[in-house]
């Protein structure tokens, strides 16, 4: 697997200690016939005032990947004092229905947020409103081996990946002690332990149920614990196989819906979106919190207490006979792409090469211990990561076998409703363990 290369070359950066760097910049001139000289900046306002519209899915301005996202942006416009970017940000979800209505009235911003996914580019591809990049304007960039192929169609570049993720289970360190339990490195350990919490009155486990794309990388994680290789899913994608009448798949399918049946998932957890499963793990009401590496942060996030920012840690998902704790679901996160009919596209690229060069959004996303990027980052490790970093990295130097893109992702958009729509069901107890396979099945024919 492509993540298993990249682990080693994660694990050669972490083999370095006190590593620094020294980012010199700059104001050089330029000489006009008469020997006069102008400054670049004394140019560029002369330029003619440009605006660039940039649509987001990081919701908070104030905290991770979001902050690192706009002090970028704010630099970019004070370094090009000509050029304004305007963001409009929502979280996930609603900002992936409204891409769909800029799409469908031809009107999307100059710079959109997007995904190497099938069910978000492939649609914007074939409508032709995404620009071509070329792919040797970023080969100074380090993007890491195969983080751009998502991003691809017949050979050709439509958006960049911002970071390299993958699906751990958080947990905090000070409710696991008090209450006698150990890190879980089992599924049946993990089991022991909610029953444990609920009885003590505390919420066991939290995830963002209610937009439903967390619960298809929780189900991809328990079936390849019971068969030991994410590719057995891919195969029944490709058509060679089904998940009705597979056993291994059935007893994932009674895993996942066990832990609702148990009480193992927090009050009121379809109901509760991303901002309010996190804050309920960061307020240290919930044990454990199930988000992918970008969540990182978490550590360092003043809005929640010092306490809980000295204790959240991260494991991989617990191990079972025939899966490790090596076997990770990941792959590369979301990125840009610029509109095709966007009126200054050549600056909206000009942006997005700024943004990747490797000392603004590979090191502060790095350094903030906000994530960890879809770039080499090497030469920006301080020797003082805190501990929840260096946790996460661990899990992804661990890697043996990974899932790659969710199961969710690898259709168009009512495939990956459809999927969505059978695992909430299955955790809500509308449809049986069986009924949800043929839910699967039936969203699999209507995307071949």
């Amino acid at each position: 697997m492509k993540l298993k290369v990249i682990a080693l070359i994660f694990s050669m950066m972490l083999s370095l200690t006190d590593c620094t760097s020294t980012i010199n910049s700059t104001n050089p001139t330029i000489s006009g016939d008469g020997g006069n000289e102008a400054t670049v900046q004394d140019i560029t306002k002369k330029q003619e005032s440009i605006t660039l519209k940039l649509f987001t899915a990081l919701a908070d301005r104030s905290n991770g990947q979001g902050k690192i996202e706009q002090q970028i942006i704010d630099a970019y416009m004070k370094e090009h004092s000509n050029v304004t970017i305007e963001v409009e940000a929502l979280q996930d979800e609603p900002y992936k229905s409204k891409v769909k209505i800029y799409a469908s009235s031809n009107t999307l911003p100059d710079i959109i947020q997007s995904w190497g996914q099938t069910s978000f580019i492939q649609p914007l591809i074939d409508e032709g409103i995404l620009a071509e990049l070329n792919e040797a304007d970023f080969t100074s960039n380090s993007f890491v081996s195969g983080s751009l192929d998502g991003f691809k169609q017949a050979g050709k570049l439509y958006g960049l990946p911002r970071n390299t993720d993958f699906f751990v289970m958080y947990y905090n360190q000070k409710i696991l002690a008090d209450n006698g339990i150990k890190i879980p490195k089992t599924t049946q350990e993990w089991f022991a332990a909610t029953k444990k919490l609920r009885a003590q009155g505390i919420n066991p486990i939290t995830t963002n149920a209610v937009e439903g794309w967390s619960l298809p990388i929780w189900f991809e994680y328990i079936a390849q614990r019971h068969t030991g290789d994410f590719t057995k899913m891919d195969d029944v994608l490709a058509g060679k196989a089904t998940f009705t009448g597979d056993e291994q798949f059935l007893a994932a399918a009674n895993e996942l819906q066990q832990f609702q049946k148990d009480n193992a998932l927090a009050e009121g957890f379809l109901t509760a979106d991303y901002g309010a499963s996190r804050n309920l793990f960061g307020q240290g009401k919930a044990a454990f919190f199930l988000m992918g590496s970008w969540e990182s942060s978490l550590a360092t996030d003043e809005n929640f207490s010092e306490e809980f920012r000295n204790n959240v840690a991260a494991a991989p998902y617990p191990a079972s006979v025939a899966g490790k704790l090596t076997d990770v679901a990941a792959w590369f996160g979301g990125g840009y792409s610029v509109s095709a009919n966007s009126k200054n596209k050549e600056e909206a690229i000009q942006f997005l090469k700024y943004f990747y060069a490797p000392e603004n959004w590979a090191k502060q996303i790095w350094q903030s211990g906000a994530g960890i990027p879809a770039q080499k980052f090497d030469q920006y490790l301080t020797g003082t990561e805190n501990n929840l970093q260096k946790g996460l990295v661990d899990i992804f130097n661990s890697i043996s076998t990974s899932s790659g893109t969710p199961l969710q992702d690898q259709g168009n958009n009512e495939f990956k409703n459809l999927v969505m729509e059978a695992h909430q069901s299955l955790m809500d107890g509308r449809c049986t363990p069986v009924e949800f396979l043929k839910k699967l099945d039936a969203a699999v024919k209507m995307n071949q």
